[in-house]
């Protein structure tokens, strides 16, 4: 029962999320908060909270894992009238030589725009109205 409670979730995600999401991170939280900007559109936020999954390179079975890297906080679409943040954090790996790194993701991966902090396809719709 519990089993089919989180393939329930998972689905849910796949259609709230960027696309690709949930293939290379896990939803580890929600929750809804009063809106920090009072008086704007949003009364309230959706937090979302992703972790990258052990998506580990082939070849790179001797690292071990080395907790999170800092949350970074990714804007996304309005979920039913309520603003949208992604809090996401990126896996950190040690080295047999100590050092502390954090693999590339895919392209498929990447959520954020580079170079701003919305998600790609907020960022091309935002793009996109403003007549560019």
């Amino acid at each position: 029962m519990e089993q089919e409670k989180i393939d329930f979730y998972k689905g849910l995600a796949i259609y709230i999320l960027p696309e690709g999401v949930t293939n290379y991170f896990d939803v580890v939280d929600f929750n809804e908060q009063p809106a920090k900007d009072h008086g704007k559109l949003y009364k309230t936020e959706l937090h979302i909270y992703l972790d990258e999954k052990d998506n580990r390179p082939e070849g790179f079975d001797g690292v071990k894992s080395n907790g999170f890297g800092e949350e970074r906080m990714i804007y996304d679409f309005p979920v039913r009238n309520r603003k949208t943040i992604l809090h996401v954090r990126r896996r950190r790996w040690l080295t047999a030589d100590g050092k502390s790194v954090s693999f590339p993701l895919e392209e498929a991966a990447k959520i954020v725009c580079e170079g701003t902090s919305y998600s790609k396809e907020l960022a091309l719709f935002l793009k996109r109205a403003d007549g560019q």
